[in-house]
Formats: structure tokens, sequence, C-alpha cells
């Protein structure tokens, strides 16, 4: 297997290239391990060409113009690659590729820093328990009720349900593009609801911890309830932005109820979804994301959950009774410490 061209090219560039996307590569090469030499030049023609990968592509830091501009004009001269969204807080863009292409890029892109695979992203809420009493919120005496905040919900978009009724302020579409609010799974709405539902439909039953707060809908998932880092980064991003552009009514808070696999990068920075989420952070939004279905074990908290700067909740376990005294952390809770530690 060592023979090919793209084989080779993978372990010349092993620091420029995200381990799953190394071992996506190795993967397309192995049916041929055993392939006659005088064969590998066939095959390898047609691997190289008729494959194709989504990645996300990370600049030296100030080269994100110039590199963007030199990937560009090496995937136009480039069969089934193209550059897709540009992600100028984080240095990065997004892009599918095929090997041959990939190659090209660390030959002839000098700005490159690294590549990676663009993973796959999934919900992750389970379900949200009375036990936590979060809807008895007091603070000096003063119950908050969310008024005059705004929380992004970045996740499979949201519904106009009765109980979020006139708090729906904004919506915005990674996935279909679409410009009106709506969720194809209800995952989203189902966080908007455990966050500001007005218990309306329930006579108060269902009612969230925050009932006068503002929503944005940021749809990143599928209907399936998965996406990719690109769509991801993408959403976090566009919160950024819209609060440049509307700085007197800004998001005050994001919610992501989704993660991947956090992989050991030699720091968590080295993770473009955790630079993303960190990024939202030093712009003055509070960003809360779910810690991750994968516990009882240790080291299961997915990303962005591994940032050292974002909340990171876990899940509940309030034993079937209404008393806090028996509550423990719910079997399934992904738990700490983080791969970083």
């Amino acid at each position: 297997m060592f023979g090919y061209s793209m084989v080779q090219m993978v372990r010349a560039n092993a620091h420029k290239l995200d381990w799953p996307l190394r071992e996506s590569v190795l993967q397309l090469y192995k049916p041929f391990k055993w392939t006659p030499c005088f064969l590998h030049q066939f095959f390898e023609t047609k691997l190289k060409n008729r494959k194709k990968m989504s990645v996300i592509i990370e600049f030296e830091e100030g080269c994100h113009e110039t590199g963007f501009q030199t990937a560009g004009q090496v995937l136009q001269k480039e069969k089934r690659s193209k550059l897709k969204s540009r992600f100028n807080k984080i240095n990065c863009c997004s892009a599918e590729v095929a090997p041959s292409a990939l190659h090209s890029l660390l030959s002839e892109c000098g700005d490159i820093r690294k590549v990676y695979l663009n993973r796959e992203v999934k919900a992750l809420l389970d379900t949200a328990t009375e036990a936590s009493h979060a809807k008895e919120v007091v603070r000096n005496g003063q119950t908050l009720t969310g008024k005059g905040v705004t929380v992004a919900v970045v996740d499979t978009g949201i519904y106009p349900h009765p109980d979020l009724e006139g708090r729906i302020v904004g919506f915005a579409d990674m996935v279909n593009q679409k410009t009106e609010p709506y969720d194809d799974n209800g995952h989203g709405t189902h966080c908007a609801g455990d966050v500001a539902s007005s218990g309306a439909s329930s006579s108060g039953q269902y009612r969230g911890p925050a009932p006068e707060a503002n929503l944005i809908g940021v749809k990143v998932l599928n209907k399936q309830g998965s996406g990719t880092l690109a769509d991801i980064i993408e959403g976090v991003e566009w919160c950024i932005q819209y609060n440049e552009d509307n700085p007197n009514e800004p998001i005050d808070i994001i919610g992501m109820s989704l993660g991947g696999d956090a992989l050991r990068y030699d720091n968590e920075l080295e993770d473009p979804l955790v630079r993303a989420v960190e990024e939202a952070w030093n712009a003055g939004i509070v960003v809360c994301v779910a810690a991750g279905n994968s516990g009882p074990d240790p080291q299961t908290i997915t990303s962005p959950g591994v940032s050292e700067k974002v909340i990171t909740v876990g899940a509940l376990d309030d034993n079937n009774t209404a008393s806090s005294d028996d509550d423990t952390v719910a079997s399934f809770s992904s738990r700490g410490p983080t791969v970083y530690g």
C-alpha cells in the first residue's frame, strides 16, 4: 500500500492533516492493498479524481485572505473540488476536495496550517426534568423571567409554537437556506421550550425558566438531527456577526445541545469548533453547550464542551422525586475530565 503516491503524501504531511482526515484517505486505498504494483497507477488515478471529501482548511495566522485566494486558484484547476464557506473569525474555510486536490493544496498553498475532516456533529439533549427547579429562578428576592435577554438556539431550527409566540425575533438556516422559522426535527424547538416556554399550552406545567426571553433560531442540524463542523461553525459565526450588525439588540446567550467526538489534539484550541465557540465568548456572548450522552466513563465530554471558556452542562437523574436530596448525575451524562485534563 505504501507504493501509492497519496499514501506517501499523507505520511509526509501528517502534521498538516488531522487524524480523521488521514484515516479517511488511507481507507480509500485499503481495498487495493494487495493489488499488483503495475496496477497501482490505474486504480490511483480513478481514486484521486472520483472520490471527494468535505474538509475545513485552516490558514496560518494573518494569511487568511491570501490563503483563501490561493486555495481557490488551486481548486479551480482540480476535478470535483471547490471552496465553500469562509470562517473569518477562526482563519478557516470549508471545501470539497478530491484526493488529488488535497495533494495540490498542500503542495502549492504555503499558507495552509492544517486541514481537518469536516466531521459529523449530532444533537445531544435527552430530557429536561422538574427536579432542577429551573422555573424558580430568584435573585435578591426578584423572580427572573429572561425579560430583555436574547437566546440563540443553535440546533435543528425553531418552530413557532404557541408557547414561544411573539418572541422569535430572528432565524438563520445554514442547512436549507430558508428564511422563515421552522424545525423539521423538533430537537431545536424542544431546546427552545426548555429555555423560554411560556407554558401557555399546558396551564404553566411546561413553563421554562425564561418565559419572557427572546429567541433566535439558528438551524445547523438537518432533519435527522446531525450536521457538520462547518455548519456549526457557520452558525456560531453568524451569531457573532449578528451582534456586530445589531449592537443595541444583541444575542446574550448561545445554547448548543449538540456535539461531536473530542479528538486529542495538542490542545483544545486545535479543534476548530472549540475555537469558534471561544470567539463567540470573547465577543461577549455566554455560550452554554451539552456535555454529551456518552457516560458514565471518564473523559467522554464532547466537543465543543471541552473548551475551557464555555459553560458545559451535564444531565441530572432526579430518581423520580421532587426533592433534590437524592439527585445524581445521570448515568448517560458524559463525564470529565476532558481529554485535555
